[in-house]
C-alpha cells in the first residue's frame, strides 16, 4: 500500500491512484485531441487560402498579359518613330491585386504550408511589388515632367517626351515579362 507521507499510517488506496491517473490521462488526451483538431482546421484553411492566392495570381496574370501586349506594342511604335502612337499610352499595372496574399500572411496560415511553395509565392509577390512600385514611379515622373512643362508655359513635344521615357518604358515591359513568367510558373506548380 502507498502512504501519504513518512510517519503517516493512512494508506492510499489503489483506487484513488487509479482514479487520479485516469483523470490525468483523460485531460492529456482531450488536450491532444483538441490540438489535433485545431491543426487539421488550420491546414484546411491554409488550403482554402492557397486556392484564393492561386485564383488571384490567375486574375493578375490575365490582366498583366493584356497590359503587357499594349505596352510592348507601344514601345515598339515609339522606337520605330511611328507617329501613330497618338492615343496609345503605356499602362503600368498598378491595379494588380495582392489581397489574398496579404490575408494569408496576416492570419498566420503560412505556418501550415510547404516552405518551398511559400518561398515561391513570396518571391512572386515581391516581384509584383517591385513592378507596381516601378509603375508608380514612372507615372509620377511623367506627371512631374508634364506639370513642369505646363508651369513653365512650354509646349510638350509628344515625340521628344516619349523618347525621353522610352528606356523606362522598356524597363517596365521587361519586368512585366519576368512577372508573367513567374505567374506561369506558379500556375504550373498548383
Amino acid at each position: 500500500m502507498f502512504k501519504l507521507k513518512q510517519g503517516d499510517s493512512r494508506p492510499i488506496s489503489a483506487a484513488v491512484v487509479l482514479e487520479f491517473a485516469s483523470i490525468v490521462i483523460g485531460v492529456l488526451l482531450a488536450l491532444g485531441l483538441s490540438e489535433w483538431a485545431e491543426d487539421r482546421e488550420n491546414r484546411r484553411l491554409a488550403e482554402t487560402a492557397l486556392f484564393n492566392i492561386h485564383s488571384e495570381i490567375g486574375a493578375n496574370q490575365q490582366m498583366l498579359q493584356l497590359i503587357h501586349e499594349n505596352n510592348v506594342t507601344t514601345v515598339e511604335m515609339i522606337l520605330n518613330g511611328d507617329l501613330e502612337t497618338e492615343g496609345r499610352n503605356i499602362i503600368p499595372g498598378m491595379q494588380l491585386q495582392e489581397t489574398a496574399w496579404e490575408a494569408f500572411l496576416a492570419t498566420g496560415l503560412s505556418a501550415y504550408v510547404d516552405y518551398d511553395e511559400l518561398l515561391t509565392l513570396s518571391e512572386l509577390y515581391g516581384m509584383q511589388r517591385i513592378y507596381k512600385q516601378t509603375g508608380q514611379q514612372l507615372s509620377q515622373s511623367v506627371m512631374n515632367a508634364t506639370a513642369y512643362s505646363v508651369a513653365l508655359g512650354a509646349e510638350i513635344d509628344d515625340t521628344r517626351f516619349r523618347n525621353q521615357f522610352v528606356v523606362y518604358f522598356e524597363l517596365l515591359t521587361t519586368i512585366e515579362a519576368q512577372l508573367l513568367d513567374a505567374y506561369a510558373s506558379a500556375s504550373r506548380e498548383t
